[in-house]
């Protein structure tokens, strides 16, 4: 009897080096997406993150994911969820109905995925403008950062945020000394070890600084009323089943206000994980010479985000940061983002007694850094051109609306300005490519001479028109008043429509 092939070594260790920028991140997602239910969900949350880390990425690969692409929990979806878990609990819900509507918003939006898949929606998608994929993105990155600088400095978010910024006093200088550790970790530790990803460094970092920290203060030494640590996790065994049953009990508490509360976040979510996903795809597309289907990668997502909300999970996407590490680690097949998947369950197995003591501040920490990295610094260019300063505008009011009104409104006028955007490049594009008439342009059979000299004597009378571009009532105008001056003389009126789309 034949032995199974052992996996690719490359395989092994593109896995294992994304799983490592997975992890870190997951927690952090996790914690930010249940932070509304106070600092005692943050134990929740982590497990969220990890749930999320294990299923998305053993999941989606098996279920038409691209190869290469690393799926686990992202800045999107921590942002979405992070800011409708807020409203939820500002609405008097409870926080077992808060955590049942959560896991109905991802189911939700893990099924629009799905028909977006069937309905070849990856290509549509495609076609979003950049102005307003940039300035939602940077949107999402300006909330990640507003929201986590408050558990940076331990003070109060909101509107007092701006209140607490300006009296440093009432900072807490001890945590914050733990999350500016965690990073210099991630941006200075790359420097010195090209071997470890930045978010494994940065959460090292923000460890040994509260290492520290504990050696000098008691009161940090135990998870008990703790707020600078994640806290106990929920177990895998019995206590898994009783928070299933609880989100199950919440699930059938549900009304029909909470249902449609939860179908616009689901679809801006949906919209949003499908955006970041095939953005990664199209990055790993050029770096390693392949083609992605997007049809087949929006299923796949689908699918891991729906198992990952039946078991508690977070959603995600195909991210950018983990899958360029598998890829430059060796990473090549699918196996690579199954092994990822299977390696964030191992540790959630082995390691989860010493994730509950991860520090806030750390993750706080890491979270900040991935909201600079994560904000388009470069669309600021498109200032520079008289021609791009509609884009930048466009951009810079999806981010405004981001922050002011939320995601979910940002969606809306994300879309709408879609349409004005594409609008505008049609209205200022030259519908009419060229335009001759018949004594320059003649078809291929031939004729007697006296034919052709009837044509050379009465061409003038026909007007031969070439089209480009898009052709509707936007630039019907335009066209007739290219037309309008051959009118009163023109007999005949030929339309060359090859080139329309």
């Amino acid at each position: 009897m034949s032995r199974p092939d052992a996996p690719p070594p490359s395989d092994v260790w593109g896995g294992l080096a994304a799983s490592l920028v997975a992890l870190p991140s997951a927690l952090a997602y996790g914690v930010a997406m249940y932070a509304g239910l106070g600092p005692e969900a943050a134990g929740q949350g982590a497990f969220a993150g990890l749930v999320g880390a294990a299923l998305l990425g053993i999941v989606a690969p098996l279920s038409g994911g691209a190869p290469r692409l690393i799926t686990a929990p992202c800045a999107p979806a921590a942002a979405v969820m992070g800011a409708f878990c807020a409203q939820l609990v500002q609405g008097g819900r409870s926080p077992e109905r808060v955590a049942a509507v959560l896991a109905l918003t991802a189911l939700l939006s893990a099924a629009f995925q799905l028909v977006y898949g069937l309905l070849h929606g990856g290509r549509l998608i495609k076609f979003i403008p950049y102005p307003v994929v940039t300035g939602y993105l940077s949107g999402v990155a300006v909330i990640i950062f507003l929201g986590q600088l408050p558990k940076f400095l331990g003070i109060h978010g909101g509107p007092e945020l701006l209140d607490g910024l300006t009296h440093p006093a009432r900072w807490n200088l001890a945590g914050a000394g733990v999350g500016v550790a965690a990073m210099l970790g991630m941006t200075l530790g790359p420097r010195l070890s090209k071997r470890l990803p930045g978010p494994i460094l940065g959460l090292a970092g923000g460890a040994a600084a509260y290492a520290v920290l504990a050696a000098l203060r008691p009161e940090f030494r135990t998870l008990t009323d703790n707020h600078l640590v994640v806290g106990a996790l929920p177990g895998l065994g019995a206590d898994a089943l009783a928070a299933a049953g609880a989100r199950f009990q919440g699930a059938l508490a549900m009304t029909s206000a909470d249902v449609s509360a939860a179908l616009v976040p689901a679809l801006t979510l949906s919209i949003l994980l499908s955006m970041d996903t095939l953005k990664t795809c199209v990055v790993v597309d050029a770096l390693t010479r392949s083609r992605h289907d997007s049809d087949k990668t929006l299923l796949g997502q689908g699918a891991a985000n729906l198992l990952s909300a039946l078991a508690g999970g977070m959603p995600g996407a195909g991210t950018a940061g983990a899958t360029m590490v598998n890829v430059t680690s060796g990473g090549a097949t699918k196996l690579s983002g199954i092994l990822s998947g299977a390696f964030s369950l191992a540790a959630m197995v082995l390691f989860s007694r010493l994730v509950a003591w991860v520090p806030l501040p750390a993750l706080a920490g890491i979270l900040l850094v991935v909201a600079a990295r994560m904000f388009d610094r470069k669309s600021f260019r498109l200032l520079r051109k008289r021609s791009t300063i509609v884009d930048f505008a466009v951009g810079a009011a999806v981010i405004v609306v981001a922050v002011v009104s939320g995601l979910i409104t940002a969606a809306g006028v994300g879309l709408g300005l879609s349409v004005l955007l594409f609008l505008h490049d049609q209205i200022l594009s030259d519908v009419t490519r060229r335009k001759s008439d018949g004594t320059k342009l003649f078809s291929k059979r031939r004729r007697l001479a006296d034919e052709r000299a009837a044509l050379e004597r009465l061409g003038a009378k026909t007007v031969v028109c070439e089209l480009q571009g898009s052709l509707f009532f936007g630039t019907t105008d335009q066209l007739f008043c290219e037309l309008e001056p051959d009118l009163p003389k023109a007999s005949f009126i030929i339309l060359d429509m090859r080139r329309v789309v």
